[in-house]
């Protein structure tokens, strides 16, 4: 696992970020004890993984800060009911004293009046919109009974940041057609599919192109796919059952991947998972580039589209300076 900490060290990666221009769309900065929780599943399957359970909220700021990221997307979600109020005031008081962050809200399938609690989150606390990650919260994103937060997020043209794909290393199944109802059903709600369905990539790319409502976050599944397409493929980064099946649905949908990017990169951007991606940023900017896409692609990814988005939903950005 060496290697892998070397991916978290600027000075061992090819790529320098100050200066350059990246809008973070996938940042967890959680309450302490959800925060050591996090790392401590990471450190499940990643043996060796160079962030202390005890990372403090300042510690993540001072790294998007060192990485020069002028705006990134703070994301929470409550593993319980009880804990949806708490969870949403905490993200909504961490990020008024950062100017660099954009808050997201979160409710959970057992929150009894989901269309006053997204109310509340967009238009008493500010936030640009909502995130729901079915597979940790353990319920369907697309539901009936999410019916009211999607109705608030439709008319208050908001969007919904859905954690999708990686299905087999969750050992769980979102239902596709469920999910394609709602955009349909819900054409002002901008929803944004977190990791871009990883890999099934033929359907992210249908869904492009029938729905203007729909974007992508590449989170992680542009390093899963440098590892693809790495001769030294690590599969012992994945657990042997898992490996197999990811790489085989990931060779189905191999030209569908650099598709996305010739057809539709206004609607994709780039985030990182930080701090519990799969790197450092600069590492990870190594991993974007290592694909040499256009160039004007490749600002689409790291700002352009998420500027898009702001200005879609009309969220007033705020500057440090």
């Amino acid at each position: 696992m060496e290697e892998n900490a070397l991916r978290w060290s600027s000075g061992e990666t090819k790529s320098k970020l100050p200066g350059l221009h990246w809008i973070d769309p996938h940042v967890h900065i959680l309450p302490p004890g959800r925060m050591r929780g996090l790392v401590r599943w990471v450190k499940k399957f990643t043996p060796g993984f160079p962030v202390d359970e005890d990372i403090t909220a300042g510690e993540i700021i001072a790294g998007v800060r060192e990485s020069q990221i002028p705006l990134f997307f703070n994301l929470v979600f409550p593993l319980w009911e009880e804990e949806t109020e708490d969870l949403n005031l905490f993200n909504r008081d961490l990020c008024a004293g950062i100017p660099e962050a954009v808050p997201f809200g979160s409710l959970h399938i057992e929150t009894p009046d989901k269309a006053s609690e997204t109310r509340r989150c967009i238009e008493e606390y500010g936030f640009l919109g909502m995130k729901l990650h079915p597979y940790a919260q353990r319920f369907p994103a697309f539901g009936e009974e999410m019916n009211p937060l999607f109705e608030v997020l439709d008319k208050l043209e908001k969007p919904l940041l859905v954690h999708t794909g990686f299905d087999v290393f969750y050992g769980t199944y979102m239902d596709f057609g469920d999910m394609e109802q709602v955009i349909r059903n819900y054409p002002g709600m901008q929803v944004v599919a977190v990791h871009a369905l990883f890999p099934r990539f033929r359907l992210a790319h249908r869904l492009l192109q029938e729905y203007p409502n729909f974007w992508l976050d590449m989170t992680n599944s542009i390093s899963c796919m440098r590892i693809f397409l790495d001769i030294q493929v690590r599969r012992r980064e994945f657990p042997a059952d898992t490996a197999s099946l990811e790489m085989d649905l990931l060779g189905e949908n191999f030209e569908y991947f650099y598709r996305l990017f010739e057809d539709f990169p206004g609607r994709i951007m780039y985030g990182t998972d930080y701090p519990v991606g799969f790197g450092y940023h600069p590492a990870l900017l190594d991993d974007l580039l290592s694909f040499k896409f256009p160039d004007a692609a490749q600002r689409m990814l790291l700002a352009g589209t998420a500027e898009k988005l702001l200005e879609r939903c009309s969220y007033p950005i705020r500057r440090s300076d």
